[in-house]
Parts: C-alpha cells; sequence; structure tokens
C-alpha cells in the first residue's frame, strides 16, 4: 500500500462510524467504552474538547442500537471483528433520535431559530417511525387550554408519550453548541437555555421510555442552570473506566496505524518502508509522544491518550514534520470559550501560574467552573477546551492538579496568549523557529541570542509594544514556554528575584535572564541599560543558590520600544558559572 492510500483510509473527512467501516477507513475500536455506554439506562454525559472523537463514539451507539451487532437485511454487520460482538447481549433493536445541537444551531442568530430546526428534527423522526404526534399533540393542547404554538417541549412529551416502555435511544451531539454560541448575547442565551433544560425536565420526568440516554459536549451541563433538572444524569467524563474512550493510546497506534508509523519513518529517513526497524517505530512513537500524547482525562499514566485530530493530521503529511495542527485559535476548543477565558486572565496571574510545574484548583471550584458562571475559574474552562489536563488522579474532594500535555499544547496556548495581550498575529513562537532559537541559546554568544529571539518575536505593533521590563519579561517568557523549555519568572532567591530563569536540560545550561527597557533608540541609553542589568545580575548572584544544571548562564538584554526600533537591541553576557 502506498502513501496516498493510507491516507485516503485516515478517518479526516468522515466521522460517521458506519461511513468508516463501509469505506474500509480506519476504526480505533472503542466498542468496549461503547458497550458501557449501552447497557447503562440512567442518562450519561460526556464532555471532551473537539477533536477527539466524540462523534464517532456517539454514531457507533447509533449503528449498535439502529441494527445491533448481527447481519441484518442482507448486510454484514458493521461491528463484524470489534470487540463487542462478543461483549453486547441485547438482541433487540430500537428507534433512535440522533440530534447534533451545533448542526441544528449553525447560522441560527436566534433561540427561536434554533427551536424551530430542533422541532423539525424531533418532527421527522416521529414520521419515520409513524407516530402521530400532531394529534397527541393538539389533544395535549387542548386538555391545558393553550392556543398559542407549540413548543418543542410539548412536541417532545407528545413523542414520548406515543413510545413504549424502554424503547427510544436519544443521542444528543454537542448539547452545548447554542449556550457557546450565544455566550455573550443574554436574551438569547438565557432562550437556548430554556428550551435544551426543558428537554432535560421531560427525560427526568419520564425516564421509563428511555433505553439510553447519551449526550456530549465540551463544556460542563452546569451550563445550561440545570438547578435539579440534571440530576438524574451521569457526567462520566472524569470516569478511570471511560477515560481512554475517546483519543488514541500508544498502544491503540502501533495496533491501527502500523502501516502508517513505516511510512512516516520512511518519509522522514528517505528511506523504504520496509527497511524501517521497530526500534526506529519506537523512536517515532517517541517523538510524536513528546508532541501529542499526554491528554489525560482521569489523572491515570495508564490512560493518558493522544489527540486524535494531531495524529491524523500527521499521518496525512508527506514529509512527516511533527508540527501544531489541533491547536489554533481557530482550530482548537471553540473561539467563543477562549474568548471568555482570555477575558478572565491578566497578563501577570497567568505568567504565573505557567511558571509553575502544575496549576492547582480546589476539586469543587474545577467542577463548579462553567462558561456563564462569572466567577469560573479560567483554568479549568482551559482544561475544558484542552489545553491543560489532568497531572494526577483528579477526586472531586481534593484538588485538580492541571498541566500543559504536550509540545503542540505549549505552542498553542504560548501563541493564543501572545496574539491577545500583544495584538501579535504571527506565531511568536513557530516551529520554523524554535531550532533558531534553542541553536542561539546553545552557543551562549549574545548577538545570536539577539537575533534569534527577534526573528521569533517578529514586529510588534507600535501601540501595544512593551513599556516595561515586565512586559518584556512576559513576551519571552511565553516565547520560551511555547518552545517547551518551561521558564519560571521572578524566581525568588535569597538575594532577589531574577526576571526569568529556565533550564536547557541537554547542554547542562541554566539560564538567567534580566531585562531593562529604554523607551529611546539612543545608543549611550541602550548601553547604560546594558550594564546596569549586568550590575544587579552580579551584584544579587541570581540563580546562584537554587537546584539547577550544573552551568548557569546569566544575561542582561535590553528592549528598545523607540518607533521603528522596536525590539532587544542589546543583549551582554553577564558570566558563566560552573558549580
Amino acid at each position: 500500500m502506498d502513501f496516498d492510500a493510507l491516507v485516503n483510509k485516515l478517518p479526516l473527512a468522515n466521522q460517521s462510524f458506519a461511513d468508516l467501516r463501509q469505506d474500509g477507513s480506519v476504526y480505533v475500536d472503542k466498542t468496549v467504552f461503547v458497550n458501557k455506554i449501552a447497557n447503562r439506562t440512567i442518562p450519561q454525559i460526556l464532555t471532551r474538547p473537539r477533536r477527539f472523537g466524540k462523534s464517532t463514539l456517539l454514531t457507533t451507539l447509533e449503528e449498535l442500537f439502529r441494527h445491533g451487532v448481527k447481519p441484518y437485511d442482507g448486510h454484514p454487520s458493521l461491528f463484524q471483528g470489534l470487540a463487542i460482538e462478543q461483549l453486547w447481549q441485547d438482541e433487540k433493536t430500537y428507534p433512535v433520535l440522533r440530534l447534533n445541537f451545533h448542526n441544528l444551531n449553525s447560522k441560527c442568530d436566534t433561540a427561536a431559530q434554533f427551536e424551530q430546526r430542533l422541532m423539525r428534527a424531533i418532527a421527522n423522526f416521529c414520521d419515520e417511525q409513524q407516530l402521530d404526534v400532531i394529534a397527541k399533540l393538539e389533544s395535549k393542547l387542548v386538555s391545558r387550554l393553550v392556543s398559542e404554538s407549540p413548543s418543542v417541549s410539548d412536541l417532545f412529551s407528545a413523542m414520548l408519550e406515543l413510545m413504549p416502555r424502554r424503547s427510544l435511544v436519544l443521542l444528543v451531539d454537542e448539547f452545548d453548541a447554542p449556550i457557546i454560541y450565544h455566550y455573550n448575547q443574554e436574551k438569547e442565551l438565557n432562550a437556548c437555555k430554556l428550551i435544551i433544560r426543558s428537554l432535560f425536565d421531560i427525560i427526568k420526568d419520564d425516564p421509563g421510555k428511555f433505553r439510553c440516554v447519551f449526550f456530549t459536549g465540551i463544556t460542563r451541563f452546569q451550563d445550561l442552570d440545570l438547578g435539579m433538572s440534571g440530576n438524574n444524569f451521569t457526567d462520566i467524563s472524569y470516569d478511570k473506566s471511560m477515560a481512554s474512550c475517546c483519543g488514541y493510546t500508544r498502544a491503540e497506534l502501533k495496533q491501527y496505524f502500523a502501516q502508517n508509523l513505516r511510512y512516516g519513518v520512511a518519509l522522514r529517513k528517505g528511506c523504504s518502508p520496509e527497511t524501517v526497524s521497530d526500534a526506529q517505530v519506537e523512536s517515532l512513537l517517541n517523538a510524536m509522544s513528546a508532541w501529542y500524547d499526554g491528554y489525560s482525562f482521569d489523572g491515570t499514566q495508564e490512560n493518558k491518550v493522544f489527540s486524535t485530530w494531531s495524529v491524523l493530521r500527521f499521518f496525512a503529511n508527506e514529509e512527516a514534520l511533527l508540527d501544531a495542527y489541533w491547536c489554533t485559535e481557530e482550530g482548537a476548543g471553540v473561539p467563543q470559550v477562549l474568548k471568555l477565558v482570555l477575558a478572565k486572565i491578566k497578563l501577570d496571574q497567568i505568567i504565573a501560574a505557567l511558571s509553575k510545574s502544575e496549576i492547582t484548583i480546589g476539586g469543587k471550584e474545577f467542577l463548579q467552573s462553567s462558561l456563564i458562571n462569572p466567577k469560573a475559574n479560567p483554568y479549568s474552562l482551559l482544561f475544558q477546551v484542552g489545553y491543560l489536563t489532568f497531572k494526577q488522579r483528579f477526586r472531586p474532594s481534593g484538588k485538580a492538579h492541571l498541566v500543559c500535555p504536550n509540545r503542540e499544547i505549549h505552542w498553542g496556548l504560548a501563541n493564543l496568549l501572545v496574539r491577545h495581550f500583544y495584538h501579535i498575529q504571527d506565531d511568536v513562537c513557530s516551529v520554523e523557529s524554535s531550532p533558531k532559537v534553542l541553536a542561539a541559546l546553545a552557543s551562549l554568544d549574545p548577538e545570536q541570542i539577539r537575533a534569534a529571539i527577534n526573528e521569533a518575536v517578529g514586529i510588534l505593533p507600535y501601540s501595544h509594544s512593551p513599556e516595561n521590563e515586565f512586559w518584556v519579561a512576559g513576551l519571552i517568557i511565553l516565547l520560551l514556554f511555547g518552545l517547551n523549555l518551561k521558564p519560571r519568572a521572578e524566581v525568588m532567591s535569597l538575594n532577589g528575584r531574577a526576571d526569568c530563569v529556565f533550564d536547557l536540560p541537554e547542554h547542562h545550561l541554566t539560564f538567567v535572564f534580566e531585562f531593562k527597557f529604554e523607551a529611546s533608540a539612543d545608543p549611550n541609553k541602550l548601553d547604560a541599560k546594558l550594564a546596569e542589568a549586568i550590575d544587579q545580575i552580579k551584584k544579587r548572584q541570581y540563580a546562584l543558590d537554587g537546584n539547577s544544571e550544573p552551568r548557569v548562564a546569566r544575561f542582561g538584554l535590553v528592549f528598545c520600544g523607540a518607533h521603528g526600533d522596536r525590539g532587544f537591541a542589546r543583549v551582554g553576557l553577564a558570566d558563566v558559572i560552573t558549580r
């Protein structure tokens, strides 16, 4: 099989389980999780970031309930050879009402438009099932002496009355899409919440009608202000047994993408796939892991998963270059959610948070943080859209320990923050600039470091240039964070604070940066600022009493804020000390 044939088998353009199986596309068997979901009669909800496979999971459930695991009507079973073929015991088939709230809400300016589309989808289902819902609806309205047009709750309730006990499968994808879309329009937001909440109320009031209820989304269903309406739902988002139901594990990559991995090595090495060794495949998996792995939805190491979309895009890359495919402002999470998150964060707060080995939030605060809660913890929201993940086991009674999962997210989050705070449109830490910056740092040559940092930062809009040392430090800290160097801002020591400290472990180096800001381009003033920075470094003995690498390289950097000369005008080496 050649490269193009392998790419055609990747599930990039279609998320439907039935289509993937019929087209012979790669399907990573997640039916063990499907079996668990399908065997529960209590309503369930699962939240995951976008592009992690929620829709495929949901359409797998749809196929299971519609046709079962055995051949039907002359068609072969789509579950042949999958785990659930041996697990599934229910021989019945069920009517399935599958609703995608993202599609139904698409291009809807008002909640009323969304409600009309939702009612049309439910009415079409009733027609397919030959349910005389119109007569039932009219009798309900007459009994209530209601003359106005029926609502979606009226229609949904009337439909349920015509359904036998334990017969209906209700699958709702992206249940929170209307809430996210209208989050800053109070009137439409409240109207959307009422519409969706009414469905939750009916599900709660008449649970015996349902064989299975399963909702997926990005944000928590607290965003609907459900009160007691949703207390019959089970949130399985953080269950250990469901932690890897979305995303790919390393073992799954080796099992289902063996040929893709060999081609990936061959493309990178310029050799034939047949000559690729198992050791080379493991080496590629290690590199992919650094970029795309590390997502944990229960906090355990054994259930870590790769980003589905990023892995697929990597395998479709004809040069097999590791890149940031998923986490752009447009592509990762939801732009509306990100805008809300950024509005809640100040630069000094995010710099302080990213400078730590982890971000810690109380378990209760973590769970109660939702899109429409004005006091929501922004780092909890960043978790929901995939920029943070659990570092250790999450327990609601304890704390949520959050970290960035991988290099792709370091890159994406850094650029997102720089675009927001510094109004730079280009990527400040592009994948292409990364080797240049790292090589310049390793050289310890001040001029190389100055040139590489200026190239990475690019041209700053004049009206938003850094105005003081803190803003300069913040810009470089975000750049270094994007390069996965984990900078520590304002590291405390017995002798004071350094503006930025970070390690370059492969070169056994710790770097100390002390920043100064000079508004003018006067060479004498710039030289004086650099001398001041270096003198400060030496007097205060920055980073010489901490636990870091055996060599410490200490630099002064001067940022020039003059129009036409914005950028780092001076970089000077104070000293390199071996401890």
